[in-house]
């Protein structure tokens, strides 16, 4: 049977027209990711479609609407992983529209799993993806002014404590990620993000470490976003495909949710097993969602 899933990350909406933002843009991407498995195409085809959906959206903090850095420049992540533990990663790239692409190359044209600094950006030369020049919208830029502003008054004197800013800016967890199976029972998981808003200069989140913020074997695929510190320490998708070797994915992710509220874990997850059972769940405010199966209609929160 044919499912997927996608979020567009975890954190709280800053209103109700940011919430249909990304209702709307969560529905299309959904849409895109569905129709690529319903032309009999891989479940990797499928999150990929999906996730650059949502790449190109600027409601997302990923790709085209990444939040910024404490430099005020887009760093972003990304992975990519299947059932059959093939999986690639990126960290810190810039100027690429679509990330997930290029932890796609890694995954597919290279022996690595994870390319970052300067080694990433000769791989992007070398296989010739497209520069972006420009990836910075007006409403991020407006987002970091007025958190450099609270840096000048004395709020965060620590870049330890850029989290703390983070939290106040809207949507400050919005990583997007999709998992889904198709019709041959192969699963796949991706996830891309800009990252924390104002995060320090190489700083690394959960996406592109694989079994923290992405993970896919031959018991589901799963796709996390929140505060990528505690995820990686949690190794949070790891943890739920483990449950699922025993659980169906919603019980799963549920478990794996009371372990992440216990160590004060601000997160969201999303998961698909091999019977195509489907888990979501968040221990923020808000999360944006959407999945639908084969034969049923599409599901959008």
């Amino acid at each position: 049977m044919q499912a997927i899933v996608v979020h567009g990350g975890a954190g709280s909406f800053e209103s109700e027209e940011d919430h249909r933002s990304h209702k709307r843009g969560i529905a299309e991407a959904l849409e895109v990711g569905f129709s690529i498995l319903n032309r009999r195409k891989s479940s990797i085809e499928g999150v990929v479609a999906a996730v650059k959906k949502m790449e190109e959206d600027p409601a997302f903090n990923c790709g085209k609407g990444s939040v910024l850095n404490l430099k005020g420049e887009v760093e972003m992540d990304a992975a990519i992983m299947d059932s059959e533990l093939n999986a690639g990663a990126v960290s810190g790239i810039k100027r690429i529209l679509h990330p997930i692409e290029v932890a796609r190359a890694v995954m597919e044209q290279t022996d690595n799993v994870l390319l970052s600094g300067q080694e990433v950006e000769e791989f992007i030369r070398i296989m010739g993806f497209p520069r972006e020049e420009n990836l910075v919208v007006p409403a991020r830029q407006l987002q970091w002014q007025r958190n450099m502003e609270k840096i000048e008054r004395g709020e965060n004197l620590r870049f330890s404590r850029t989290i703390s800013l983070a939290r106040k800016t809207p949507g400050y967890y919005s990583t997007s990620g999709a998992v889904a199976i198709d019709d041959n029972g192969k699963m796949a998981a991706a996830t891309s993000t800009g990252g924390i808003a104002m995060k320090t200069f190489g700083r690394v989140g959960d996406t592109p470490v694989i079994g923290a913020g992405t993970y896919a074997n031959n018991f589901g695929a799963v796709s996390a976003t929140g505060h990528g510190e505690k995820i990686i320490k949690l190794t949070l998708c790891r943890l739920v495909a483990f449950f699922m070797e025993q659980y169906p994915a919603q019980k799963a992710v549920d478990l794996a949710l009371e372990r992440a509220k216990y160590f004060d874990c601000e997160c969201g997850l999303i998961a698909i097993d091999r019977y195509a059972n489907i888990g979501i769940g968040h221990t923020t405010r808000d999360m944006s969602w959407a999945y639908v199966k084969e034969g049923h209609k599409p599901v959008t929160f």
